[in-house]
């Protein structure tokens, strides 16, 4: 399994500078738990995208996922972590300064004709 790892940062990283992103979130919700050397490999592979010089977000943190990551070690204020993967593309707009505003021809609840 350690190449099939290597290879999801490898196809990562590469979609990265492909698509030239600027930020990257990485939604693990559904994921009922990991070991520590997944755990690991799940930090270095957000510490990849860091390096590489984009924002990164991680999403859909269950709690035990949460205490494997602390029990080895992380310091989870390192990682810009949101609860689910739409507070995560909420944040990603936010940090890009993208910003929603509704105009007069599609109100609130309404869908544009």
């Amino acid at each position: 399994m350690p190449s099939a790892r290597g290879k999801l940062t490898e196809q990562l990283l590469r979609g990265i500078r492909q698509n030239r992103a600027k930020v990257v979130v990485i939604d693990i919700t559904g994921v009922p738990t990991i070991d520590s050397t997944v755990a690991n490999h799940l930090v270095k592979t957000v510490e990849a995208s860091r390096l590489d010089g984009r924002q990164r977000l991680i999403t859909g943190l269950s709690s035990e996922i949460a205490q494997t990551l602390v029990t080895i070690g992380v310091d989870l204020s390192k990682m810009n972590a949101v609860g689910d993967l739409q507070g995560g593309i909420e944040e990603a707009e936010r940090l890009l300064g993208y910003t929603v505003s509704i105009t007069s021809e599609a109100k609130a609840g309404e869908i544009p004709a």
